[in-house]
């Protein structure tokens, strides 16, 4: 641990005590509500949470800065309270979002989330698990669109947090860029947390449940001066708990005091700080993906189903070993004021820091066939029976091969930051105020600055390139780190990937807001001005076994130019029956998000910010004295300019920079080994074509010849007819044989990512993306509806119910570059293989016009290429007795179903069938049950209460796509309010 965090948890620590010991004389409970029911605020920019009653808060003002209850905004907001989270046993950020309809927290099928060797998940390909198993673990789905980082009261943050200090929860869906900030197009989560009170209280709970779990929180809150001017509050939790898996245990502590002073009655500022540190153990894969591939983390690795190991539960079997661990640690600090400045002026000023950093140790390991004399490694080479995605997967070898397990590790270390400035200032006026209620007007405006900065900074260690540590097949044994199978010593780490990446967003916002007609309608409009623009220094020397570099020899620095990005909101809401508890509302919304990752596009610079729209209307409603409130949506989002993939996924893309290696001025040539008919008689296409092959030697445009490093290849000059005719004939006989897998390879030595050139190789595909420097970006749609219902049918019923329905659908998958010199036909982009550009398909198909690549349609165009489910629903429902013999007890259950995932194809993959057709694979509808029963009693006159949650009631444990359902779990909790 870092020295100033042994300080910080230090007199953290201290402060706890004191608190504990203070509390004791206290009565009151932090969670302690008040009766009326609008929130008193100090300025429009102050959110009290305490306001919210029960599960319901649709009649409090939300932390848009909009002095506007949640039922009047034009907007949807979706609101989960602090006893939600405590009857639904949530111990995390995450764990609140269950009940959510229409986000995903847990993906296998991600369009727009790097793969491959660029993947955030721990065992990269052969984890099941998309983007939502990052480190950062604030990554989610919002109605079909990946979100990569949460708000915590209105600030940008990018890591998980412990539920302990949460006091309320806010969903706002939509691209809402004007009220919210950049990013988060299918919505943003937003949480506020749980602030300082005037009167002194303190809760202390303990928890046990399944897998050995043990938890224990505190939250105590009271004046620090006689008057109340200052007070504090002080949450903290310490958890540690084992897993259904092998070895994947956890273990974390966090601690947030925060401090308030009034100095004067129009005046707070507030000190907010976090501190947390956890440690994940066994975070490696389970088990590999039943294909081979010809090295680690190669993106074809996809296109297999997973290895079945004898004699082994696969649901909780770990291969890969204890090893594998993840230690990060986080930080916020936030200092805000807040000032009334006038009756009707309020500023805000907030200054806030989150950190968060982590090392990793992964495994990344494949099958990888073996042909001929296996050499020093017989020991590891062992039968494999390898399975596609399907029966009919073409390519897919019959019978048992002679295998072995390839392996790396790689030792991460990243530390991000994000700083943030924020200054707004509220106005607020009234006119015709003593004229008729249909004349009165409120009117409002808001208007701000935010800056933002944001660093993102890793350095890799890696086993060298060009080689693997070895683990046979046939040996259950756990992976170790520091030893292969045979117990010889690994290869030792090398110096990988270093990179920095800075992105600086400022931006000026205004939002007006208005209210007419006696508070029956409601306006807002507004527009957000963006600046935005990242620097990217990378270094990756990917260092090969003898010591030499395989990738950069120097450090390069990329600025992006300055994007300049406007978007606007405006809607309406109209209340429509004489009590105003049922409105309809209209709203279009626009976001933007900055290239946060640095990475560039195909042209070799520095990606735009993508942006999307969003048109919605929708009925809101707060019915029987608020007792059926809710909100029914309908949308549609497009975003453009969208980073999708990785570049590991693009590799055969072409890259247009300023720095082309194919010279047109000299012939075409190729490097032909494996089309020559007689020493590949396994190669069908290069069989069916051994007529054009020995005209070409015969022409004398077919040839062999020794390069500059001392190999002899044979050579195929393209730009004679002979050569010509040769490639044109091997490219139509694999169509005419559907032998898209595999049919030879001529890019030999002319890959940027396997440098050096062949200095006798000269053709376009010197120009590819095989550096894997470079992205795409594409256009894709969601549209549908959602609506989150809260029912008090009784003032001890209250029902929860959610329900969404999502058609994902990309527009247009990849947007390319146009490469100036189409007379290479035969480059890696016009080729016919099923895991590259064509997939297979005739170009007519892949180009509206084969001679210019920037009109390449990229497959997957009119396809979700999207987990997310069409219908969602969640369902929670509680029945607390006050009285009677029951007295005390509170029952609760619930749940969500979800109906079938598409999780294939994905994004630059689409294995095909024995008849050449995209293989298509969804996941079965799911249901999962959950429930809770809880206890309140005194214990020495303090209220105190036992509670028991459990999840997955029915035990499900079926696969659904390639994850297993969690077993059965519980966990048991004792709250005492001292």
């Amino acid at each position: 641990m870092k020295p100033h965090c042994l300080f910080v948890a230090g007199a953290f620590s201290a402060a706890m005590i004191v608190s504990a010991t203070r509390a004791q004389t206290a009565s009151p409970a932090p969670t302690e509500r008040a009766s009326e029911e609008e929130p008193v605020v100090l300025s429009p920019f102050k959110v009290d949470a305490s306001r919210d009653k029960g599960y319901r808060a649709t009649n409090s003002i939300s932390g848009t800065r909009l002095n506007t209850a949640i039922k009047d905004l034009p907007m949807p907001i979706e609101v989960i309270t602090e006893e939600f989270l405590r009857d639904t046993g949530a111990r995390t950020l995450r764990d609140s979002l269950r009940y959510s309809s229409g986000i995903l927290l847990q993906t296998q099928n991600d369009y727009s989330a790097p793969a491959g060797s660029f993947s955030t998940s721990p065992g990269k390909i052969n984890n099941p698990e998309g983007m939502t198993a990052s480190a950062t673990q604030t990554n989610m789905k919002i109605r079909g669109f990946q979100t990569e980082s949460v708000l915590r009261d209105g600030f940008r943050r990018q890591n998980a947090t412990d539920s302990v200090n949460i006091d309320r929860v806010e969903i706002a869906r939509g691209p809402a860029s004007l009220l919210y900030g950049v990013g988060n197009f299918g919505g943003v989560v937003n949480y506020l947390v749980k602030q300082p009170l005037r009167e002194r209280a303190t809760e202390l709970s303990a928890t046990y449940g399944s897998d050995n779990f043990m938890r224990a929180t505190l939250d105590t809150t009271g004046p620090i001066t006689a008057n109340g001017s200052v007070a504090y509050r002080l949450t903290g939790a310490w958890q540690d708990t084992g897993s259904y898996t092998d070895f994947n245990d956890e273990n974390h502590y966090f601690i947030s005091p925060v401090v308030s002073w009034r100095p004067f009655e129009s005046t707070e500022l507030v000190f907010d700080v976090e501190y947390g540190h956890q440690k994940n153990m066994g975070i490696g894969w389970q088990t590999l993906r039943a294909v081979a591939s010809p090295y680690v983390n190669e993106a074809s690795g996809y296109n297999g189903n997973f290895y079945q190991i004898p004699g082994r539960d696969v649901r909780e079997f770990r291969w890969s070993g204890p090893d594998t661990y993840r230690d990060g640690e986080s930080a916020n600090f936030l200092v805000k004021l807040t000032q009334r400045i006038t009756d009707n002026l309020h500023l805000l000023v907030g200054v806030n820091r989150s950190t968060f950093n982590y090392d990793q140790l992964d495994n990344l390991a494949h099958f990888r066939r073996i042909e001929g004399d296996p050499g020093d490694i017989a020991w590891a080479v062992a039968p494999v029976t390898y399975a596609g995605l399907s029966s009919t997967q073409s390519g897919i070898p019959v019978g048992p091969q002679p295998s072995a397990i390839g392996y790396q590790w790689e030792l991460r270390q990243q530390e991000d930051v994000h700083d943030q400035v924020r200054a707004e200032l509220n106005f607020a006026g009234e006119l015709f105020r003593d004229s008729s209620k249909w004349l009165r007007m409120k009117h409002s405006l808001l208007g701000g600055f935010s800056y933002t900065r944001e660093t993102s900074e890793y350095h890799t260690r890696q086993t060298p390139g060009d080689v693997v540590n070895y683990h046979s097949p046939a040996d259950y044994s756990y992976f170790r780190f520091g030893q292969q199978g045979n117990g010889t010593p690994d290869h030792p780490l090398v110096e990988w990937d270093n990179q920095e990446t800075t992105v600086s967003n400022p931006a000026l916002y205004l939002v007006y807001q208005g209210r007419l007609l006696d508070d029956r309608l409601t306006l807002i409009g507004g527009t957000r001005r963006d600046r935005s623009w990242n620097s990217v220094w990378q270094y990756n020397p990917q260092y090969r076994s003898d010591g030499t570099k395989g990738g950069d020899a120097e450090r390069t620095d990329l600025r992006s130019d300055t994007n300049k990005d406007t978007t606007y909101q405006w809607g309406a809401s109209l209340a429509i029956t004489p009590k105003k508890d049922l409105s309809i509302y209209w709203m279009r919304s626009e976001g933007v998000q900055p290239n946060y990752q640095g990475k560039l596009d195909l042209y070799g610079r520095p990606l735009q910010a993508a942006i999307a729209t969003n048109k919605e209307i929708g009925l809101k409603f707060d019915l029987f004295g608020g007792r059926l409130s809710g909100t029914i949506s309908k949308f549609k989002i497009v975003r453009e300019r969208g980073q999708v993939g990785s570049s590991s996924l693009v590799w055969f893309a072409p890259v247009v920079s300023g720095n082309l290696k194919f010279d047109p001025a000299k012939d075409i040539v190729y490097r032909v080994d494996e089309l020559n008919p007689v020493t590949n008689d396994w190669n069908g296409a290069a069989v069916a074509s051994a007529a054009q092959w020995d005209a070409a030697v015969a022409a004398g445009s077919v040839y062999q010849a020794t390069n500059s490093a001392g190999e002899t290849h044979w050579y195929a000059n393209a730009s004679k007819p002979t050569g010509a005719a040769l490639l044109d004939a091997v490219f139509a006989n694999v169509h005419a044989q559907k032998q898209y897998g595999w049919w030879g390879w001529i890019y030999g030595g002319a890959d940027p990512g396997s440098l050096p050139f062949d200095n006798l190789v000269n053709n376009a595909t010197m120009d590819d993306n095989g550096a894997q420097r470079a992205v795409a970006t594409g256009t894709d749609q969601s549209k549908g509806w959602d609506t989150q219902i809260i029912w008090s049918l009784t003032d001890n019923l209250q029902v929860v119910a959610t329900w969404s329905h999502i058609e994902k659908r990309v527009l247009n998958a990849q947007a390319w570059a146009k490469y100036p010199y189409p007379q290479d036909r035969w480059a890696i982009w016009y080729a016919p293989i099923s895991w590259a550009a064509t997939a297979g398909r005739p170009l007519s198909e892949v180009y509206t016009d084969p001679t210019d690549t920037s009109t390449f349609i990229a497959f997957g165009k009119g396809l979700p290429m999207d987990d997310t489910p069409e219908n969602q629903a969640t369902l929670w429902v509680n029945y607390k007795f006050t009285e009677g013999t029951m007295k005390g007890w509170s029952f609760g259950a619930g749940g969500w179903w979800e109906d079938e995932r598409s999780i294939y194809p994905a994004y630059g993959q689409n294995a095909l069938d024995n008849q050449g057709n995209p293989i298509f694979l969804s996941t079965k509808a799911r249901t999962s049950v959950n429930a809770m029963v809880r206890y309140e009693f005194l214990l020495r006159g303090r209220e105190s209460s036992v509670q028991l949650n459990v999840d997955n009631v029915l035990n499900d444990r079926d696969l659904y796509g390639f994850i297993y359902a969690a077993p059965i779990r519980w966990q048991l909790s004792f709250n005492h309010r001292l």
